[in-house]
């Protein structure tokens, strides 16, 4: 089609004709889902899910899929029935609202906007809410302030509901001692291990056998697919470079956002920290007192603050820097030590400080007072802020004017040129690698793979960053390696089986021959293996779940009734000793434990409550073709 087209670019019949087709390209699918019942999927007691809200979130779903699973084909995609998930999440999401306002549970303009500049990929670069950025990165996603807003402030609502129905949660301590006993618990096992190389030379692999493998395990020595490709991003970002920004309106937006380059009050210093419970008793917290008040005593003596900080300091995080924490702005640290460190001038130490965490003693080392950076040092940033918004308003006009440059028989150099684009190109990689270096979905491949070399493919592929118009230079289909390329690998995993196999043999057949006491032509070959869990991982002997499955049941001193096959040969083996946990270990670890019992059963039990409510609503389905894959 391409070539007909280019065949006739001078034509305005034909530029009309492509101008509507990129039309149709940009806008299918968005027209028709405006108006009539047809737009709505189901209803949730009488609350209408439309077409348009079910896609917008499919969309953000799949993204989200595809970038955990970039290797992920349409088959696995459609295995995974992201629609009928999706359609459970909107009628749960819909249930929490209706009951949240219910219950009289709200989220405020005020809490709602707190969340928001509270996330760090909304900030510039000294660290505070840049509202320019936050509208950049949701129309990054596909998403609009509105939308991005509303989902959060329905998981504000969940979170608040959930707090509602959870509040008379309640796990005895008797249940998560038992609970962390069983968890604890570990075993030491005594074993004779029968390791591979004592078999390898006993076995032999002939042609045929690695030709049955070879035949019987293609997959496995399959070369991807490869493609060369050229291609032309075109978006906000990259068209920003052709935007000229006058410097009057550098000028007036650095005078009407003065309040984004404000930097403020921060100080640099150094800790040193004993840590203390909030629950601990009163007597292990005068201990930690004491503690840094001896400590306070040999720095005020004249001893190095970051020597002792090494030496004494529990904060694992600052310790090994001589107690440095960097720079810090109001609000970073917790409210006692963000008072006491901006409290003290340069040199100074503070007297001893408790925290959440335990016992601080603080030394300022530099102050800087709150300011604004001037104009000539955000310019460049401002420039090019500036740049990327205009840019965003221009990129269909600069797809159709490629495109068209194409169709007219330029080159993709030649047609970014005016745009200030220069074409890129991945090299000879795999399918994977395209996805990544070109941003395109995994579902474009089968049409570059396809594309003959030289060809411009007639259609723009959608990244999260714009178009992409791609040029195919070379490719090659996935083949599969030739027997004489794999047959060492092959044989030598052959060798391997068959060892492992002789291995295990033997190791049974000698446990066969004892009921309790090992022979002692065995004894000088015994091992013992450190504590070791109910995991699965043996240490030295490697992982085995059915290994430890036995060791957990079985009695101290009872040899197991079988060998056990492992990565490097196979074992018999018995329980030595069993190692419990200590009352300073339940201690220790109580809070933690109870905490993530505790909240495990609020989990249970707002589930119970999402299915009560679910059994009780009224769900009606009005679209079922929607769901089609």
């Amino acid at each position: 089609m391409l070539d007909l087209i280019r065949a006739n670019a001078q034509s305005w019949g034909v530029k009309i004709a492509f101008g509507i087709i990129i039309l149709v390209f940009v806008f299918w699918g968005v027209g028709g889902l405006t108006g009539g019942p047809s737009t709505v999927i189901l209803t949730v007691n009488g609350e209408p899910i439309t077409i348009q809200e079910f896609q917008r979130k499919y969309e953000q779903l799949e993204q989200q899929v595809r970038a955990q699973y970039p290797d992920l084909d349409a088959a696995g995609l459609k295995a995974m029935q992201l629609k009928q998930q999706l359609i459970q999440n909107l009628i749960l999401e819909n249930l929490i609202t209706q009951e949240a306002e219910r219950v009289g549970i709200v989220v405020t303009p005020v809490e709602l906007r707190k969340l928001i500049e509270s996330f760090p990929a909304f900030h510039n670069e000294e660290g505070k809410f840049d509202p320019d950025a936050y509208v950049r990165m949701i129309k990054a996603q596909r998403n609009t302030p509105g939308n991005f807003e509303a989902e959060l402030r329905n998981n504000m609502l969940m979170n608040k509901l959930r707090a509602d129905v959870t509040a008379g949660a309640f796990v005895p301590e008797a249940e998560v001692r038992d609970l962390f006993r069983y968890e604890g618990e570990r075993r030491i096992l005594e074993y004779v291990f029968y390791p591979l190389e004592d078999y390898t030379s006993k076995v032999t692999v002939d042609d045929a056998q690695i030709k049955d493998y070879y035949e019987a395990n293609q997959a496995s020595f399959t070369v991807p697919p490869q493609a060369d490709v050229e291609y032309l991003l075109i978006g906000a970002e990259a068209l920003a470079a052709a935007q000229n920004i006058s410097d009057a309106a550098v000028s007036e937006y650095y005078e009407k956002n003065a309040a984004q380059f404000a930097t403020p009050e921060m100080v640099r210093a150094r800790h040193i920290l004993i840590l203390s419970d909030a629950k601990a008793s009163a007597e292990d917290q005068a201990k930690a007192k004491a503690k840094i008040e001896e400590i306070a005593q040999r720095i005020k003596a004249g001893e190095d603050f970051g020597t002792v900080a090494k030496e004494v300091s529990e904060d694992p995080g600052s310790a090994p820097q001589g107690g440095e924490l960097g720079w810090f702005a109001h609000d970073q640290m917790v409210p006692e030590f963000d008072k006491a460190s901006f409290a003290l001038n340069p040199g100074e130490l503070s007297e001893p400080v408790k925290t959440q965490f335990g016992w601080h003693l603080i030394q300022l080392e530099e102050k800087k007072a709150a300011g604004q950076k001037p104009l000539d040092e955000v310019k460049d940033q401002i420039r090019t802020r500036l740049a990327q918004d205009e840019a965003s308003g221009k990129v269909q006009e600069a797809l159709e004017q490629v495109q068209l440059a194409v169709i007219g028989g330029k080159s993709l150099k030649e047609a970014g040129e005016p745009l200030k684009l220069a074409p890129q190109e991945t090299g000879l990689v795999n399918t994977t690698e395209l996805t990544e270096k070109m941003g395109i979905k995994p579902e474009n491949l089968p049409a570059l793979l396809a594309a003959k070399p030289g060809t411009v493919l007639d259609t723009p592929f959608v990244t999260k960053t714009g178009y992409v118009i791609a040029k195919v230079n070379e490719s090659k289909p996935q083949t599969v390696k030739p027997l004489d390329a794999v047959k060492d690998d092959i044989k030598a995993r052959l060798q391997q089986d068959k060892a492992r196999t002789l291995a295990f043999e033997a190791a049974n057949a000698e446990r066969k021959t004892f009921t309790a006491d090992l022979p002692k032509e065995l004894q000088g070959k015994l091992k013992k293996t450190e504590p070791v869990g109910r995991q699965g991982y043996m240490g030295e002997l490697g992982m085995n779940t059915e290994l430890a499955k036995a060791a957990f049941t079985a009695k101290v001193n009872d040899w197991l009734p079988v060998a056990y096959t492992l990565d490097g040969g196979a074992a018999i083996a018995r329980v030595a000793e069993v190692v419990t946990p200590s009352d300073e270990d339940w201690k220790t670890a109580a809070p933690q434990i109870t905490d993530a019992v505790l909240n495990a059963k609020r989990e249970q039990m707002f589930r119970g409550f999402l299915s009560l409510l679910r059994s009780n609503a009224k769900i009606e389905l009005k679209n079922e073709t929607i769901l089609a894959d």
